[in-house]
């Protein structure tokens, strides 16, 4: 017994150290998993947020190429000519872009024009008529008017517009409400408010998988909120026309308990090589961290990238402005395609999404190492120049001019397009920010749609250069 005794004595104090360590391995992640598992699902929650605002932004300024307009003023409101609204806005919009419903709303907002495409109108969003869309609507057009009532800058007005998912049967639909606008000024309405635009973009397939392909989202569902379990995800997307509010919701990632899981079981067993359980541990972290850097390494790029082209975005625009103003002289570049709506009218949108790709393509070849390239939507595109003078950027532009003029290759489809350029630049003893200068772009590009196929107009001076080709 004294043996034992002695024995015990000199093991006892190791064992019960031992005992300790193993068991302060255990306490400490179990203490942070919940914090940790926490902060990872906020993230990915705010990721998705700002996801999905970007994409509904998008949509929303692809709208402005019919809404800021002087002529849809004086066809709309000056006097209303419903022949001009079925062709320039109904049939135009359905046409060429994904939008499948618009409807016009008069000042007092009472409607006046609707279109709905064919293929659509069995769909039980759209089977239920017009003047019901337009009613879904009704809160997003008293945003509009709000936007409306208040003071703006004078220039190329910026676009109002509101959007939401709205759910009926599992009929998912982003449906918007944008503000007819004068860009020159030529007409202008004939009160204080002007015709709205009510809009419907049909949203393919079911919505959890739509949304949930788009975000990478683990098995992601839409429902009510109240049907939600608490440790899932959520972001709420889209209401019903009852008013309940319906959430995307999908599993929560839980890199800190997957970890607990697994080296725990490995930190009882390897007792006897607990430095090496240790070492596994670290491992099996440094993995877990790296998986959730590169998810979300991946959501801030879907972000800030454009899902077709791989171009940067519009909202990493005027951080990026920032970051070169200081490399002065600096040109702020706004590109829009000509002859984009034929493509999409004679070969169809998927030839349409075809062009886009082969058209950012030869941007970035055709562009300076240093140059930042951007798709704004639709067919439109902007570039940064930094360390270029003005005469140095029209000629940039007028030889990306020719390499955009040349002829297209798509699925067996041969096409040609051109461009059309407004150039701004940025002196070092400009304080314009980049949303003005990109304004004074914007006018420079309509100076030379207006000028014809292929033309280039800075904004300094108003001189228009013809593309070569």
């Amino acid at each position: 017994m004294t043996t034992r005794f002695a024995h015990l004595k000199l093991v006892g104090p190791a064992l019960i150290l031992t005992a300790i360590v193993i068991a302060g391995l255990a306490a400490i992640p179990s203490f942070g998993v919940a914090r940790l598992d926490a902060e990872s699902r906020q993230r990915q929650e705010t990721l998705v947020k700002r996801n999905i605002a970007v994409w509904t932004s998008d949509l929303e300024f692809a709208l402005t190429a019919w809404t800021i307009w002087d002529e849809s003023i004086a066809k709309l409101d000056n006097t209303f000519d419903p022949e001009w609204a079925d062709r320039n806005i109904g049939q135009s919009l359905i046409g060429t872009s994904r939008t499948r419903f618009a409807a016009i709303l008069n000042a007092d907002d009472a409607l006046i024009y609707s279109r709905t495409a064919d293929e659509i109108k069995d769909r039980a969003f759209f089977a239920r008529g017009p003047q019901v869309i337009v009613d879904d609507a009704r809160a997003l057009v008293e945003q509009v008017r709000s936007a409306e009532a208040k003071s703006r800058p004078t220039g190329i007005p910026s676009p109002i517009a509101f959007s939401k998912v709205e759910v009926v049967d599992n009929d998912a639909v982003m449906l918007t409400a944008s503000l007819f606008q004068s860009d020159f000024q030529t007409s202008v309405p004939r009160s204080s408010r002007a015709p709205v635009l009510v809009s419907a973009v049909p949203i393919a397939g079911s919505l959890p998988e739509f949304l949930g392909n788009r975000f990478v989202l683990d098995d992601p569902t839409v429902g009510p909120l109240g049907t939600v379990a608490s440790d899932r995800a959520r972001v709420e997307i889209a209401t019903r026309p009852d008013g309940q509010t319906e959430v995307l919701s999908w599993r929560s990632p839980t890199p800190a308990k997957d970890l607990l899981r697994q080296s725990l079981p490995l930190a009882i067993v390897v007792t006897v090589v607990l430095v090496a359980g240790g070492l596994f541990s670290l491992r099996l972290s440094r993995k877990a961290i790296s998986s959730i850097l590169e998810s979300e390494q991946r959501m801030r790029h879907a972000a800030t990238h454009d899902f077709l082209t791989g171009l940067a975005n519009r909202a990493l625009l005027a951080p990026e402005f920032e970051r070169l103003r200081s490399q002065c002289p600096m040109t702020v570049v706004c590109i829009d395609l000509d002859g984009f709506k034929s493509v999409n009218d004679g070969h169809g949108h998927a030839a349409g999404d075809e062009l886009l790709q082969q058209v950012a393509q030869r941007l970035l070849g055709g562009c300076k190492e240093d140059d930042v390239v951007f798709r704004l939507g639709g067919d439109e595109f902007a570039v940064l120049m930094p360390n270029i003078p003005l005469l140095d950027a029209d000629w940039h532009c007028r030889r990306l001019s020719w390499i955009l003029s040349q002829p297209y290759l798509l699925s067996g489809a041969k096409v040609v397009i051109g461009a059309s350029f407004g150039i701004a630049d940025v002196t070092n003893a400009s304080r314009e920010s980049c949303e003005e200068v990109l304004r004074r772009a914007d006018r420079a590009l309509y100076e030379a749609k207006a000028s014809g196929r292929g033309a280039v107009v800075a904004s300094a001076t108003y001189e228009l250069s013809v593309a070569v080709g």
